[in-house]
């Protein structure tokens, strides 16, 4: 007898799913750890895992949402989701909360390019700016594709150095990444290089036939006036154009992150956040650390 996971691997292959909604993808980021339900012509696909004792269906890093794929209500899934102590997930752009009856809602936004058919008028939407920091790149800096994961780790690495942050997913799970793109022959890392030789900036992107994304990305702070990432990031959106309608830049909740993606026109577009605590203990150590 079939799993629901061999179910929805068989779904994958006959529907148009959203990139983060394959069933690879699911390996990619949570290996064994995430199952799905289906029903009718829709299903579900959710991650799962234990820890501290806790059952917690929560959302995998570098995934930008979930959902429903078929035109079930996704009250339909949530009533049989396997119990749990924490339910903790963000739906695509477009997905409906409608349903959800118990949970706490709440909107986060993207930035998205809804028309990238045309690159030469998407680059006249860009900010002055914005143009010029391309310009003054493209005159210094050349961007290509690159198929080292270790090298785009490293720049995503600087990032968060400069940040003060400690970076959050490690090489392995970012080879994973790149690796299940890689071999669904729908990625890029694109890489930013003076006449040096030296890297200034790396960016992974990745599409399904309708959106493509910049799943993740850094630089180097020492090349930070080249304003090599500019480049980069046009370049990315050239690319994009020949896979995908449109282009997500995945968000952020950094202002300063937020205004550079701005500058390229990209419009904040809402997706919706899922969460339910089940769990007394967790409830009272959530409450306590105001989350």
């Amino acid at each position: 007898m079939s799993t629901n996971k061999e179910k929805y691997h068989h779904f994958c292959k006959a529907q148009t799913v959203a990139l983060y909604q394959n069933d690879w993808w699911l390996d990619a980021v949570c290996g064994e750890n995430w199952n799905a339900i289906l029903a009718g012509d829709s299903a579900f696909a959710f991650p799962f895992k234990k820890k501290y004792g806790l059952r917690l269906i929560q959302m995998p890093m570098l995934t930008l949402g979930l959902g429903v794929v078929g035109k079930a209500d996704l009250s339909v899934f949530l009533n049989k989701l396997p119990s749990y102590d924490l339910f903790d997930l963000y739906f695509l752009p477009g997905q409906s909360g409608e349903g959800s009856k118990g949970f706490k809602e709440a909107t986060r936004l993207t930035h998205r390019l809804a028309d990238i058919s045309s690159p030469e008028q998407v680059f006249k939407n860009f900010s002055s700016s914005t143009r010029q920091q391309v310009r003054k790149a493209e005159k210094k800096i050349k961007v290509g594709e690159s198929k080292s994961p270790e090298l785009l780790y490293k720049m995503v690495a600087h990032t968060f150095k400069r940040q003060g942050k400690k970076t959050p997913y490690s090489l392995v799970y970012v080879k994973s990444i790149y690796e299940g793109c890689a071999k669904n022959k729908c990625c890029k890392i694109l890489e930013a290089k003076d006449e040096e030789g030296n890297t200034h900036g790396a960016c992974l992107l990745a599409w399904d036939k309708q959106t493509a994304y910049y799943v993740l990305g850094g630089s180097d702070p020492k090349y930070k006036s080249s304003a090599a990432y500019s480049l980069l990031m046009w370049e990315a959106i050239k690319e994009a154009s020949k896979h995908s309608k449109e282009f997500d830049f995945c968000g952020s909740s950094i202002a300063s992150i937020a205004k550079f993606f701005k500058g390229f026109g990209g419009e904040p577009i809402p997706y919706l956040h899922l969460k339910k605590v089940n769990s007394k203990a967790l409830k009272l150590v959530l409450a306590i650390k105001g989350k």
